[in-house]
């Protein structure tokens, strides 16, 4: 068993390990931020659809304009988003909302915003309209295309489907897109201390803990199922939950103690890795595959397996929906921040301490405590990485939680 590998060398073995799931076709209005694009969107419509209007006000043709101003037209049509375009002739201005289309002439128009004339307060549409200024830098129309041609890659390949993406697939004309999907996630806690009826046991906060960080990555239906300290009742846990699931996340069962019952069955089975990490808490860690589906090991005290899943799950997760290779700590979302009190360090080790972070400081808060205090996680935002002594005041790195 390998000691005390670094937090970059096991981020790098679980990505070699995870492969991303096989692509398949999804509705654009379905889709989700943890599935990434298989293939590059290619644009059939172009953005904008059509010349329109960037403002509410009145079209107008520049040749029509003389001298200082102000300059008065007669109103000669309204258009609104959605709406058919209004021809234009000279000495007239046409009324148009943000988004409808501009008048089709070959002449230069201008749209005049709305604030610029003397329209009425009550929106109706008047007789004529006087234009006390023309805009200062632009004629605020959006031409055909200007940002996206048919045949353009709109979005490519490995792009999370967001809400901005999904909003770029769908006004380009896809329906549908190739992604990978959305992984499929059972937690599976361990442990006879965690039984209910046992007088000398304890609550399992870790399977609830962890369905709701799935739920609030945007996980589907993630599942919780509890097996004793048997193995060949695991193993039956394992067979199953492996046809349905694409991650399997064990809490519990992987240190050095006489009853850790995954550790015992994903060495029995092989193609399993367990190791001690320069980190606390966090130090047991695991990983492998049981009949092809992906399994992480987490330590089972709550702080421990907190850290953990942050730290190591979410990547694999990114990853199995189609995300990119994650190869170190520093390509996750990090932020320095100054930490609201000192904190210790040991050479060549990662202390991960949840935080609470206020922003309008920029300070990140921790209180004092050890892998089994669970209060210590209430109201967490992230995690402070600590690899040297942090003084009260000074910088300390934090990994954001990840949506």
């Amino acid at each position: 068993m390998a000691q005390n590998r670094s937090v970059d060398e096991y981020l790098v073995a679980l990505m070699d390990s995870t492969t991303p799931l096989d692509p398949v076709e999804i509705p654009s209005i379905n889709a989700s931020h943890l599935s990434h694009l298989a293939e590059d969107v290619v644009a059939t419509l172009p953005i904008p659809k059509f010349d329109n209007s960037a403002v509410d006000g009145y079209a107008i043709l520049k040749e029509d304009i003389h001298g200082s101003g102000p300059w008065t037209f007669l109103v000669g049509g309204d258009t609104a988003a959605g709406a058919a375009p209004v021809r234009i002739n000279n000495g007239k201005a046409i009324r148009v909302m943000t988004g409808g289309p501009i008048p089709p002439t070959d002449k230069e128009l201008v749209v005049v915003p709305v604030e610029l004339t003397n329209a009425p307060a009550d929106h109706s549409l008047p007789d004529e309209i006087t234009i006390n200024q023309l805009p200062a830098r632009s004629n605020n129309i959006r031409l055909k295309g200007e940002h996206l041609q048919p045949g353009d890659v709109a979005v490519s390949a490995g792009t999370p489907l967001d809400a901005g993406t999904i909003a770029a697939v769908i006004s380009v004309g896809a329906p549908t897109v190739s992604a990978h999907p959305d992984p499929k996630v059972v937690v599976v806690t361990t442990g006879d201390e965690l039984v209910k009826d046992n007088p000398w046991g304890i609550p399992n906060s870790n399977g609830p803990m962890l369905i709701a960080e799935l739920k609030r990555l945007g996980v589907v239906n993630p599942q919780h199922v509890h097996s004793d300290d048997n193995p060949e009742a695991l193993e039956q846990t394992f067979d199953k939950v492996a046809e349905e699931f694409d991650l399997i996340i064990t809490v519990g069962g992987i240190s050095a103690g006489a009853f850790d019952v995954v550790k015992a069955v994903g060495t029995k089975a092989g193609g399993f890795e367990f190791l001690t990490l320069a980190m606390k808490p966090g130090k047991p860690q695991g990983h492998g595959h049981w009949n092809g589906t992906k399994v992480v090991c987490l330590p089972g005290n709550p702080v421990a397996a907190w850290v953990s899943f942050n730290l190591f799950v979410v990547p694999v997760l990114k990853r199995l929906g189609g995300g990119k290779r994650v190869a170190s700590i520093s390509e996750l979302p990090l932020v320095w921040l100054s930490s609201a009190r000192a904190l210790g360090a040991r050479e060549g080790m990662v202390f991960a301490v949840p935080v609470t972070i206020d922003w309008a400081t920029r300070t990140a808060h921790s209180v004092e405590h050890r892998s089994h205090m669970v209060g210590a996680l209430a109201g967490s935002d992230g995690l402070a990485l600590v690899t040297n002594p942090i003084a009260e005041g000074e910088h300390v790195q934090v990994l954001l939680r990840q949506i």
